[in-house]
């Protein structure tokens, strides 16, 4: 039996390599990204910590985790990195990333826990100590600070590109970061909290866009006749409307008992890992279009379905 110290230490070590690996930062900037400490703090360790602060009071539900993602996915994407927003866009806003973002993050962070769980699970009765909470304080400010000095003296690009309109945007994304806040602390005062009806249309929306791009770039790449892009299309969108109608039907009948080791999330993080690898060993850390196109079709794509029958026909263990 490990020491409970070796054991939260490995369990830390292990969840600041699986982190960058299943959020595909690894794929963008290789394995360097594991010598990039204001990388590994934030997000990673800040998520970590967070966490692990929230559960130790309540024990949180993949749902809960999946929200918390979410609203990450807003501050990070939206704020901070800037990736929801494009200038070629009246709106300023990349819908498709503002759509995909609350989607990829609220699932790294349920796969990241539960595989986390199922390999060294968390000593509960550890409480939070005096550094885990200067860590969970401090990092944010110094992050907020930054965000601050960068607009305030214009080092972000859609400052120069979108005008007064990025500022606007800042605004929406930090409001529907703040929505999903609350939605989330509303959560920790029912007594079960199961994912409400608007997640599955989230979650529909989210793997059509994946599927549909998929598909056309495929007929595209083969020079496929149209009638054949829309008969693919046209089944994909059918299949995808039965299995959200089959688990918003049969989501009661689920059972509530948190799963511990799910094999459908499991497979799902390997597809992510082996998949990041894989393309890494193929490809390199680069911009190279192919990249985009086989990291959906070898990782996004089986890994998000894999994840999504999963978290919506049964509760996982986070």
């Amino acid at each position: 039996m490990l020491g409970r110290n070796k054991r939260t230490l490995l369990r830390l070590a292990a969840a600041l390599v699986l982190g960058p690996l299943l959020s595909g930062l690894v794929l963008s900037r290789g394995v360097a990204v594991f010598s990039e400490w204001g990388t590994l703090l934030f997000p990673y360790l800040w998520l970590y910590l967070f966490i692990e602060g929230q559960g130790a009071r309540r024990p949180l539900s993949d749902g809960q985790v999946f929200l918390l993602g979410g609203a990450f996915s807003f501050i990070y994407e939206g704020l901070l990195t800037k990736r929801m927003q494009d200038s070629f866009s009246v709106s300023g806003l990349d819908w498709v990333a503002v759509l995909g973002g609350p989607l990829e993050w609220g699932m790294t962070l349920v796969v990241w826990q539960h595989c986390l769980q199922a390999l060294l699970p968390r000593d509960e009765e550890a409480p939070p100590g005096l550094g885990q909470r200067a860590l969970l304080a401090g990092i944010p400010a110094l992050v907020a600070a930054g965000y601050l000095w960068k607009s305030v003296f214009g080092h972000f690009r859609v400052e120069h590109s979108l005008g007064p309109m990025w500022l606007i945007d800042d605004l929406l994304l930090a409001g529907a970061a703040v929505w999903l806040w609350r939605r989330y602390r509303r959560s920790r005062e029912e007594p079960s909290y199961r994912n409400p009806a608007w997640l599955w249309i989230f979650v529909g929306l989210g793997l059509w866009f994946l599927g549909s791009g998929l598909l056309a770039e495929l007929c595209l790449g083969f020079s496929a006749p149209k009638v054949l892009a829309y008969t693919c299309e046209t089944f994909w969108l059918a299949a995808l409307g039965i299995f959200l109608w089959v688990t918003w039907r049969d989501r009661n009948i689920y059972s509530d008992e948190p799963v511990a080791r799910s094999r459908p999330v499991l497979a799902a993080a390997a597809f992510r890992v082996v998949g990041t690898l894989l393309l890494l060993k193929l490809f390199g850390a680069t911009d190279d279009p192919r990249m985009a196109f086989w990291s959906g079709l070898l990782c996004d794509w089986p890994s998000k379905v894999l994840f999504y029958y999963a978290f919506l026909t049964s509760r996982l263990e986070v």
